[in-house]
């Protein structure tokens, strides 16, 4: 009598086996990957100008970004990663390319080969046991193998030197006028801190907040203390888009960054605008939203021209780059003093593509404006005030 075979055990190798060809499709994409930076690097060893060349090389980068509608620094971390890896441990890519080890844990051993730099018996070692480990463990447990294998292995504490130079602090907004931040910090100081924090929030009165939401109003509240005491002549700048109207109270259109992050509730936007140091800055827009020409003399925009061209564009002209306009270079298109210093004229670029204009790596790719149409309230409204100065 022939067996019955279980449906849902069928159901499972087929997902099995789509995983393991998942993983190979990411190791080829890798490898085509780092076919493409070598090519690049090779061609631009032909460029006399040093500085040109290492753009050059650097900008392979970017063209992968925007073939894979993926960050530059994205990029960058996955080159960096499976070149390591390549070059490092062969059992472990050749795992890789056979579809048992996927791109998550080989960013993850990646990670790993870089704390153990200068070791190599430690680093052959890894490669031998990782192979067998990896494929059979979750992402997590691989993860906490590799913690203790460094820890082994990295007695001299350079490992850990070489993650306290990596210390930051980054911003991740959700919705609804909310964000994470987070600090990339020594373990002894995060203690610290949280345990700060939660002593200081235990001795708040009860009025109905949980011990996390006192944890973080302490935290804001200490936070933005110190910094207004250590800094009471200077403000930071938060860039947002409002509709008048918002401001007005007629509509409840949220407010928008700049570089369009976040949004921010109308309510939220009603109650900045009232504390005390806020400062909105009126840009005149047409019928369709668009920010009208500002000319001005000399190659240097004034601050004002400058946050014309922020709200305009949002984010650097490149077509995959996410940094801030705010945090740009104002580029003339035509140079200057053949070009004028005009928004029609000005583009943000950030440094790094900045000096790939410069050198002549690459240009601006066509860039989607944040402009948009206003709504007949909003533009009604902002005629309305427009011609009130006029008229005076």
């Amino acid at each position: 009598m022939a067996a019955v075979l279980d449906p849902g055990k069928l159901i499972l190798d087929e997902i099995t086996a789509l995983e393991v060809e998942r993983a190979r499709i990411e190791a080829k994409i890798a490898s085509k990957m780092l076919d493409f930076q070598d090519l690049r690097r090779r061609q631009a060893e032909s460029n006399p100008n040093q500085t040109a060349a290492k753009l050059e090389t650097s900008f392979a980068a970017d063209e992968l970004g925007a073939a894979l509608h993926q960050p530059t620094r994205t990029v960058q971390c996955r080159l960096a990663q499976a070149r390591r890896v390549r070059g490092r441990l062969m059992w472990t890519w050749q795992a890789f390319l056979a579809g048992r080890i996927d791109t998550y844990r080989i960013s993850l051993i990646a990670s790993a080969v870089d704390k153990l730099r200068g070791d190599n018996h430690a680093i052959i070692e890894l490669d031998h046991r990782v192979t067998s480990y990896a494929p059979v463990h979750t992402a997590a447990q691989l993860k906490g193998w590799l913690k203790r294998f460094v820890a082994k292995n990295a007695p001299d504490q350079q490992a850990a030197k070489t993650e306290k130079a990596k210390r930051g602090v980054w911003l991740d907004h959700q919705d609804d006028g909310m964000s994470y931040l987070h600090a990339y910090i020594p373990t002894a100081d995060a203690i610290v801190i949280d345990a700060e924090l939660t002593e200081k929030a235990k001795t708040l009165p009860a009025d109905g907040r949980t011990l996390d939401q006192k944890r973080a109003d302490v935290f804001i509240a200490r936070l933005r203390g110190h910094i207004e005491e250590q800094s009471s002549s200077s403000r930071a700048v938060i860039g947002i888009t409002v509709p008048v109207t918002t401001l007005a109270g007629l509509t409840d259109e949220p407010g928008e960054s700049f570089d369009g992050s976040f949004a921010l509730p109308a309510d939220m936007v009603r109650d900045l605008a009232q504390q005390p140091g806020t400062l909105f800055h009126r840009v005149f827009t047409d019928r369709l939203g668009r920010i009208l020409d500002v000319t001005e003399l000399g190659r240097f925009p004034s601050a004002k021209l400058k946050t014309a061209i922020d709200i305009r564009d949002g984010t650097c002209r490149f077509t995959t780059c996410t940094r801030a306009a705010m945090e740009s270079d104002k580029d003339h298109e035509v140079p200057h003093p053949r070009g004028p210093t005009t928004g029609s004229n000005l583009r943000g670029l950030c440094r790094r593509h900045h000096n790939m204009k410069t050198y002549g790596v690459t240009e601006p790719t066509e860039h989607v404006m944040r402009d948009r149409a206003p709504s007949r309230a909003e533009h009604d409204l902002a005629t309305f005030i427009a011609n009130i100065e006029f008229a005076a």
